[in-house]
């Protein structure tokens, strides 16, 4: 069997390259592997670089006409004609396979599946990923998949695997996927995982609806992944880790040295805040000694009340100490930079205000991060109490530069000010 793997564009009013890769679909190039099933993988995001802007085309958006959004909709990505010269590149395939990853890009999904449908009729299709997770049944209604995958790949295995007509493998014989040819394109970054799931409860975060329980992965196992990369030219790393210093004398500690025994040297990135209680002294030390050059700090809100009820994993008092640690160490505040959350519910501009200037006086760069509601979580559900969201509503409108100017009731000119003077 023969399987195109397919990671589709990204449809939105605004997108960049924050060192983004399909990680999901190179684990499911190692689950076809280990079952004697050949792949190919097409990327639309592919290739691009990072950090940067991807190409995009304006489109229709396809839901109502009166959103609040001066930006154009559009795809982001490889051209239409691109992607149709690499569909007919890849040759005759016995099936498709197509991830997903923010839930409001699924038209994405629907303009791969669409060109699939015109240029490989009969062909079937399997959607997984983060969409068809948190949305499984808009996506069985429309996305025009024939068979919807929920959850890690662990969780549907042996159903995908009768699905496709493959034999029931155990996990523990799947080689990892930089064994596999066909996997490296042409861009000269990576992105890597040191575990899967993440050991907090935040009320906005469904990491453990979509990743499963809190899984490291063996320290030495990803030394070795790195030091493949390292070794066919791969020069920046980001790690997509939801809780990368958690146990960190056990899991990053040992990698970041061994990495160093080898003398491998690659510049780091954090892309996913870290938690910032958890940057000790000595944490902060060998982050800079080893090459991380992009820090992102989560702080959310300054409010305490707030920070409590939303999981409580970081006070303004731990991001103080994370800076003074990063900064002892010779981390320079250019290379810093502090998340904040800008639309949960119940939050006002002027709690946005006071976090952005109490950030700006920590000689840092505050990053307003637009809220998207996702289902399963404690804000989702305390959206539905109010009846602002449904599991019936089009995903579309949980996007994040349109939900909080549907809902939140900002002042949009002063919002607008406020990212003028977080950006300065």
């Amino acid at each position: 069997m023969k399987c195109l793997l397919i990671n589709p564009w990204i449809a939105d009013f605004a997108a960049y390259n924050f060192w983004v890769r399909p990680l999901g679909l190179y684990r499911l190039a190692s689950w076809l592997n280990a079952r004697g099933a050949e792949f190919l993988i097409l990327d639309c995001l592919s290739p691009f670089k990072a950090p940067g802007k991807f190409r995009r085309q304006p489109v229709k958006c396809p839901i109502r006409s009166d959103i609040p959004v001066r930006r154009p909709f559009a795809r982001y990505g490889i051209g239409l004609e691109e992607f149709r010269r690499r569909l007919k590149a890849a040759g005759p395939v016995d099936c498709v396979m197509i991830t997903s990853v923010m839930s409001y890009w699924y038209p994405g999904v629907q303009w791969v599946v669409e060109e699939i449908r015109k240029q490989l009729p009969g062909i079937p299709m399997v959607l997984g990923g983060i969409y068809a997770t948190l949305w499984p049944e808009h996506a069985r209604r429309t996305s025009g998949a024939d068979l919807i995958c929920q959850g890690p790949i662990e969780a549907y295995s042996d159903g995908l695997a009768d699905f496709l007509g493959l034999e029931r493998v155990p996990e523990a014989q799947e080689k990892s996927w930089y064994h596999l040819n066909g996997i490296l394109d042409d861009v000269g970054y990576w992105a890597v995982r040191t575990a899967t799931g993440c050991p907090f409860a935040c009320s906005y975060c469904a990491s453990g609806i979509v990743s499963g329980p809190f899984a490291p992965r063996n320290p030495e196992e990803v030394i070795r992944e790195i030091a493949w990369l390292y070794s066919r030219g791969i020069g920046q790393i980001a790690f997509y880790d939801d809780a990368l210093l958690v146990d960190f004398e056990h899991r990053l500690k040992p990698v970041l040295l061994g990495l160093r025994k080898l003398g491998i040297r690659v510049v780091f990135h954090t892309p996913n805040g870290l938690h910032a209680r958890l940057v000790t002294p000595e944490a902060a030390r060998l982050l800079t000694e080893t090459g991380f050059r992009s820090i992102r700090l989560s702080l959310e809100t300054v409010n305490p009340v707030r920070q409590k009820d939303t999981g409580g994993k970081v006070t303004s008092r731990d991001l103080e100490y994370a800076v003074g640690n990063l900064l002892d160490a010779g981390m320079p505040r250019s290379a810093m930079g502090v998340y904040l959350l800008v639309g949960l519910p119940g939050q006002g501009l002027d709690e946005i205000e006071e976090g952005v200037r109490y950030v700006k006086s920590l000689g840092l760069r505050p990053y307003l991060a637009e809220f998207s509601p996702i289902p399963g979580t404690v804000e989702w559900k305390r959206l539905e109490q109010a009846g602002l969201v449904s599991e019936t509503m089009d995903p579309l409108l949980t996007n994040n530069s349109l939900f909080y100017r549907l809902f939140s009731g900002y002042d949009y000119a002063r919002f607008k000010k406020l990212k003028r003077i977080a950006a300065a």
